[in-house]
């Protein structure tokens, strides 16, 4: 039987406990607390799988506890969400900066609630199962930096993006480029209308969404507290631990995250003019497709049209001689008719021959645009 997952909610509110428990508790094992310091209590004896910490708590406030929480080597990958009654962007930022995970507005709707909760539990259970991978990862992070300098680290990231082929591949290996740096931060790519942003974390987690839609405003490059970023058209790179105490040090990653972030902008553009080439050859070959069943109808229907003009010619011409015997023509009358019908026939002949010519023409086209097609 699987263990259950367990949630600690912190929350001044009776009322809110009671209703977060009536909510989650089909799903996780739920306990409540009424400060941070009773939570804090409970912690030398139990761990949880998840915090729900409200903001304005007495005594030590949420933003506070959660900076605890993340300053602890055990629970530092423990996830959590902020519930809030203040939905400000410098709220929000706050909340990032203590290192929350997610932010939930008051008075929240229970499936809100729900489907952040159920989010933040998937997660932790995929982290569980990744967790020897990621120690891996992190080792040979380490071995990679300790035999490479800066610039070494900078050239390779630069020869591996040109074999990247989509936009998730470029965020990951620019993140990865970050851990050789033994940097954290997030990255957003934009191409195609479509935005995608990428941490350590995961994938678009919804406070860090807010901070990089908002820092993306900002200007190409500019810096507040330990952070960095750097923003181009399709991509925007936030560094969240400058190493502010080596002054040489972090002025030389500056310009190798630049360089780095103006280079991941150029590939972005040629995945985007790759795929919009795709979609216009597609586009032509399916063009082609058409123009090539259109040319067989009217090689079809001159088929048809020939067939009916040519029966029509030939009852034409066996009524008129019948009609000569009926009317009692005399020899010159009958004679001018003949003339007259001899010479429309002709001419008919002639147009059903110039329609056969222009279907040899139609077919050899229909040939050159299969050839097309199968190129």
């Amino acid at each position: 039987m699987s263990q259950a997952f367990k949630v600690f909610a912190v929350d001044d509110d009776p009322v809110v406990l009671d209703i977060i428990r009536a909510i989650l508790e089909p799903d996780g094992q739920i306990q409540t607390f009424a400060s941070s310091e009773d939570c804090h209590d409970r912690l030398s004896s139990e761990k949880p799988d998840l915090f729900l910490l409200d903001v304005s708590l007495p005594g030590i406030d949420g933003f506070t506890f959660c900076r605890q929480i993340k300053d602890d080597p055990v629970l530092r990958h423990t996830p959590v969400i902020f519930v809030s009654s203040h939905d400000t962007i410098e709220e929000r930022i706050k909340g990032y900066d203590a290192g929350g995970e997610d932010y939930i507005v008051k008075p929240f709707e229970p499936e809100e609630l729900l489907r952040k909760f159920m989010v933040a539990k998937t997660r932790v259970l995929d982290q569980r199962t990744l967790a020897v991978q990621v120690e891996e990862a992190e080792l040979l992070s380490s071995l990679v930096m300790a035999s490479m300098d800066e610039t070494g680290i900078l050239l390779q990231f630069m020869s591996k993006l040109i074999a990247m082929e989509n936009s998730e591949e470029v965020a990951s290996g620019l993140l990865e480029l970050l851990q050789r740096y033994r940097l954290a931060g997030v990255v957003q790519t934009r191409i195609g209308g479509d935005t995608q942003t990428l941490s350590a974390e995961g994938k678009n987690m919804p406070l860090e969404v807010s901070v990089i839609e908002h820092v993306r405003s900002q200007g190409r490059i500019f810096e507040f507290r330990r952070r960095s970023v750097h923003n181009f058209e399709r991509v925007t790179l936030m560094v969240n631990n400058l190493p502010l105490e080596d002054p040489d040090y972090c002025g030389r990653l500056r310009d190798h995250l630049s360089v780095a972030a103006q280079v991941v902008d150029s590939r972005l553009k040629a995945l985007q003019t790759e795929e919009a080439s795709r979609r216009a050859q597609a586009g032509i070959l399916l063009a082609l497709e058409s123009v090539s069943d259109t040319i067989m109808e009217l090689h079809e229907t001159h088929q048809d049209n020939t067939a009916a003009s040519s029966k029509l010619i030939n009852e034409l011409q066996g009524t008129l001689l019948d009609s000569f015997y009926r009317l009692g023509l005399t020899d010159s009358q009958e004679k001018f008719l003949q003339n007259m019908v001899g010479d429309f026939m002709t001419r008919m002949a002639d147009l059903l021959s110039r329609g056969a010519e222009t279907q040899e023409k139609l077919q050899h086209l229909n040939s050159k645009l299969s050839e097309l097609r199968n190129n």
